[in-house]
């Protein structure tokens, strides 16, 4: 019936966070972040996300969210591919033995690294996304004006744009 919440904070084991596995592997390999698919972050957030699997025991989809909101099969892809270095490549298995060994020592709180900076959310690439629609709606806007000058609607000429700021403000001619 007891729960491990209610027991005292020693005894709760700790999970290794996201950021201490990502700062681990940036300080061992490099980057972990980088555009899009380039090398050799790319490797390297491979590595992250199979040791946070492995280590922390995330799953596939908060790995994904922690990695700029990479989709789970993304992240499963990396971890295949890691394990299947790791079965064929002996130097390689040495590494991400040290890595994990790393990861579950226990640290004191003299000894911890603050972990790497976080890439921007995904929130702010929405925000990015939709000032670049904006930015594309004002130039076809431009353009259709620039067309459209000239052209007749029942008889009447289209007002300029200045006409048309004008009347939105409620100001008359």
């Amino acid at each position: 019936m007891a729960s491990h919440a209610f027991a005292p904070h020693s005894a709760v084991p700790h999970r290794t966070s996201l950021a201490e596995i990502d700062a681990a592997v940036t300080r061992q390999l490099g980057a972990t972040r980088g555009l899009g698919k380039s090398q050799p972050a790319c490797f390297n957030r491979q590595v992250a996300m199979y040791l946070a699997k492995h280590v922390g025991g995330w799953s596939t989809t908060v790995i994904g969210r922690f990695y700029n909101g990479r989709d789970h099969s993304t992240v499963c892809h990396g971890i295949q591919r890691i394990k299947d270095l790791r079965e064929t490549n002996q130097e390689f298995d040495k590494l991400l033995s040290a890595l994990e060994a790393q990861l579950q020592a226990p640290q004191s709180p003299l000894d911890h690294v603050p972990p790497t900076e976080r890439a921007p959310s995904i929130k702010l690439d929405k925000l990015r996304d939709e000032i670049l629609l904006d930015r594309l709606a004002e130039r076809i806007v431009s353009r259709l004006v620039r067309l459209l000058n000239g052209v007749e609607i029942l008889g009447r000429p289209l007002p300029s744009i200045e006409d048309s700021k004008r009347l939105a403000n409620g100001e008359s001619n």
